[in-house]
Formats: C-alpha cells, sequence, structure tokens
C-alpha cells in the first residue's frame, strides 16, 4: 500500500513538472511576442471598458492610454533603456515595466513622455472631432474621449509615485510627495467615490516613509473599507466593476502583507544622489508648465462637451 502511494505521489509530482515547463515555455513565449502581449492585454481592456463605457468610446480611450505608455516607451528608447511592452490592465489602466532608474533625471525624463505625447494625442483627437457635426456619434466620442484623456493624464500628474508625476517630481526635491498626498487627500473628499481608495493602495504599498508593518495595516484598512462601501453600494460604477477592483487590490494588499513579514524584499529606499539646483528648477518648471497646461486644456474644451454624451 506504501508503495502504491508513493508511486502516485511521484505520478502527481512529475505531472506537476511537465506543466511547470509548459507554463515556462508560456511565458518565454510572451517575453518574445512582446506585440502579442500588449495586442491581447489591449484587446481585453478594451472589452472591459466597452461594457462600461460603449465600443467607441472604449475604443477611443483605450487608443489614447497607447498614445501615453508609447510615450513612455519612446522616452525609454531615447536613453538606451530598452524598449518594453505596455500592458494594460482594465481599470487600472496601462503600465510600462520599466528597469531601476540609476538617476533622477532620467526617471523624470521617463515618467514626462507619458503625458506628454498622451496630452498631444487628445489635443489631435479634439481636433478630429471638432471636423464632424456637432453632438453627432463621431463628435461626442471623439470630443468625450479627448477630456477623459485629459482628466486621465492630468490626475496621473499628482506628484506621488506610482503616478508619473512622482516620477517627475522626485527630481524636484522628496518634500513634492507630501503635495501628492494632499492633492490626493482633497480629491478624494471632493470625488466622493469608494474607487478613489484604488489609489490610496497603490500608493500606500510602496510608500516608504512609512513604517513597513503600519504601512500594510493601512493598505488592509483601506481595502476593508473600499470592499465594505462597494457592497453597500456607494459609487458609481457597475458591481461587476466593483467586484473587479476588489479582486485586483486584494493581490496588491497581500503584496504589502508578504513585505511586512519579510516574505517578499521592500521597495528600496532611494538613496540616489539629488540633482543640482538648475535642474531641478528646469524639472520643476517642465511639470508646472504641462500641468497648468492641461488645466487650460480642460477648461478650454468644456464649451465644445455635447451637452447629452
Amino acid at each position: 500500500m506504501a508503495e502504491v502511494r508513493k508511486n502516485r505521489y511521484t505520478g502527481i509530482f512529475l505531472a506537476l513538472l511537465t506543466k511547470g515547463a509548459k507554463l515556462l515555455k508560456l511565458v518565454k513565449f510572451f517575453k518574445v511576442a512582446k506585440p502579442l502581449t500588449m495586442f491581447l492585454t489591449l484587446s481585453i481592456s478594451a472589452i472591459a471598458y466597452a461594457f462600461y463605457l460603449g465600443p467607441w468610446l472604449a475604443i477611443t480611450f483605450i487608443l489614447l492610454l497607447l498614445i501615453h505608455e508609447m510615450g513612455h516607451v519612446a522616452a525609454m528608447r531615447m536613453k538606451n533603456l530598452g524598449t518594453p511592452t505596455p500592458v494594460f490592465i482594465p481599470f487600472l489602466g496601462a503600465a510600462v515595466f520599466a528597469p531601476k532608474f540609476e538617476d533622477r533625471s532620467t526617471e523624470a525624463f521617463v515618467g514626462y513622455g507619458g503625458p506628454l505625447l498622451g496630452t498631444l494625442g487628445c489635443i489631435a483627437v479634439f481636433g478630429l472631432g471638432l471636423l464632424f457635426p456637432h453632438e453627432s456619434i463621431p463628435s461626442t466620442v471623439l470630443l468625450v474621449g479627448s477630456y477623459i484623456g485629459v482628466m486621465l493624464n492630468l490626475f496621473n500628474l499628482i506628484p506621488i509615485s506610482p503616478l508619473d508625476g512622482g516620477r517627475i517630481t522626485q527630481a524636484v526635491g522628496r518634500w513634492s510627495k507630501y503635495i501628492g498626498l494632499v492633492t490626493l487627500a482633497v480629491l478624494s473628499i471632493l470625488w466622493k467615490q469608494p474607487a478613489v481608495l484604488y489609489v490610496w493602495i497603490l500608493v500606500l504599498v510602496d510608500l516608504t516613509m512609512i513604517p513597513i508593518r503600519l504601512r500594510a495595516g493601512l493598505v488592509c484598512v483601506i481595502w476593508l473599507s473600499m470592499a465594505t462601501l462597494m457592497s453597500m453600494g456607494y459609487g458609481d460604477q457597475p458591481v461587476w466593476v466593483n467586484v473587479f477592483d476588489c479582486a485586483i487590490t486584494v493581490m496588491f494588499a497581500g503584496v504589502s502583507i508578504a513585505r511586512a513579514f519579510g516574505q517578499v524584499p521592500d521597495a528600496d529606499m532611494d538613496d540616489r544622489p539629488d540633482l543640482t539646483t538648475q535642474e531641478k528648477v528646469r524639472w520643476f518648471m517642465y511639470y508646472i508648465g504641462l500641468s497648468g497646461f492641461l488645466v487650460a486644456l480642460l477648461v478650454f474644451q468644456l464649451p465644445f462637451l455635447p451637452q447629452h454624451p
């Protein structure tokens, strides 16, 4: 009987090894087929957004997300950091997995590339929308899509990581993250949507100025608060989007807990040397300039939006 049991366990072990080898080949395949990875994740996100925004607005939104991410890719290529593939995650946006930046200026340059090209993409879509008759379907889709894209790029410029604004302003000074936290807190109060807690979870996971175990506890409290509020019907999102948000963010909560108990290395403290005063002023002006332009563009677009989108 013991021999039979031993053979059975050996068979299970070999089967798992075989499946693991197949999974490894699959991972290698996706590393090689970068365009396919991007296309698959882009398509899944487009389908998910189509249920929420409608097909044409979803396509416009995904296109603007792609333009934004390609801005990061172009900036990384200009810095000889390789050409990563954007990965799209429904209701989280998209991400480009960059290597660790050796200096602050390079990180700011790559962070700036996304919202800069994303802004140009929004302007192009907005201009295209003006070519169609006012409040026609193409005009409505393009103008509303451009407006959403501008808001997304502006929100992404909040000066705290992992948002692009945090990537840029880390070159200006460590004090910028405190402004980012205050800005995010004010927006959370004004917005009054439980979905904004999603962003807080992402921010807190890598907010190394807070002790790691306290950080993990805060992440768990925020996740429980978000899940409770969503289950009670607060917010404007459909139920299935709330379920998706909770499922995704629980993984970030798990990472934070694992770090707190030493199972996953914590994010490194940023001990890179500061830039010169001249370089800090230059990046501060770049940041303020793009942020101010997006605010002005947002206000400029308002009269052109359809009254009943």
